[in-house]
């Protein structure tokens, strides 16, 4: 199984800017930290895996005990599509921010959200597997400010089976920096990437932290 057969561009994958990780640039591979992660291309699928246990009733019956939608597997990589991410505030629960991650992206860069200043944080991802099981889904985020890299971080999300419905995820809190030179606008990047090389999703997301609310 070639490249090209392995990840196909669906409308998902081309909004999600997808691609598999010797696609980035050099500056995303060295902000991101990826330099050590390599593209698999002898992956083998969820389907295929399936598809050699079928003389075997019990296995056959247990798979179809936890994959929901066994028979709408595809021998090809799993798809992720996201639909909202979620800023939460423990502390402040009305302060919730919620940005479209399909198509309500480019009002953030017109009105970008407001932090205030060392302020616990957490991100709630909604999405949907598609194909075949993702396996080792990370976050890797970093920010920028005046077009210097400030600060950089990663996050396991996890390995997740194709559903017909939407998961949820919550990630660790954060504190939000505070002090005076804290304060001020912030342009950041955020890229979903797994553990075969394959990069879900990457955006780029604009905030301000602030005194107060």
């Amino acid at each position: 199984m070639n490249q090209k057969d392995l990840l196909p561009q669906s409308d998902v994958r081309k909004r999600q800017q997808s691609c598999t990780v010797d696609k980035l640039s050099e500056n995303d591979l060295k902000d991101f930290h990826l330099d050590h992660v390599n593209f698999n291309k002898q992956r083998v699928s969820l389907a295929v895996i399936c598809s050699k246990n079928q003389q075997d009733e019990s296995l056959v019956k247990y798979q179809k005990a936890i994959l929901e939608n066994i028979d709408e597997l595809k021998d090809e990589a799993p798809e992720v599509e996201f639909y909202l991410m979620e800023v939460h505030f423990p502390g402040k629960p009305d302060r919730s921010i919620a940005l479209d991650l399909q198509f309500g992206m480019k009002e953030n860069e017109k009105a970008p959200f407001k932090i205030k200043e060392g302020e616990e944080y957490f991100i709630r991802l909604h999405f949907k597997v598609k194909n075949d099981c993702v396996v080792g889904l990370k976050l890797y985020n970093t920010t920028k400010r005046h077009g210097i890299k400030v600060d950089s971080y990663e996050e396991i999300v996890g390995s997740f089976a194709p559903k017909k419905h939407i998961q949820i995820y919550d990630m660790e809190h954060q504190i939000a920096p505070s002090g005076f030179l804290a304060r001020g606008n912030y342009k950041g990047k955020l890229l979903f990437a797994d553990g075969d090389g394959i990069v879900h999703m990457q955006f780029d997301y604009y905030f301000e932290i602030s005194k107060d609310w």
